[in-house]
């Protein structure tokens, strides 16, 4: 299975929910609660449809909701 395959399939920790965007397009940092999935392709297309034009932002999946500042 090639790499790409392996991450398309990633079993996400229980308890993660949280997707926070770095969204270089607009300049601006977004948190929304995780879609019920497990699939790379499925954050991808959530993301999309909220307007995001992945091409030009960095994204992660995580648990805690909580933003740390300096």
């Amino acid at each position: 299975m090639s790499r790409k395959n392996e991450e398309a399939r990633m079993i996400l920790p229980k308890g993660w929910k949280y997707i926070t965007v770095l969204d270089f397009e607009v300049g601006k940092v977004f948190q929304y609660e995780a879609p019920n999935t497990k699939l790379n392709e499925d954050f991808e297309e959530y993301l999309s449809g909220l307007g995001h034009n992945l091409s030009n932002c960095e994204w992660m999946v995580h648990d805690s909701p909580e933003i740390i500042t300096p």
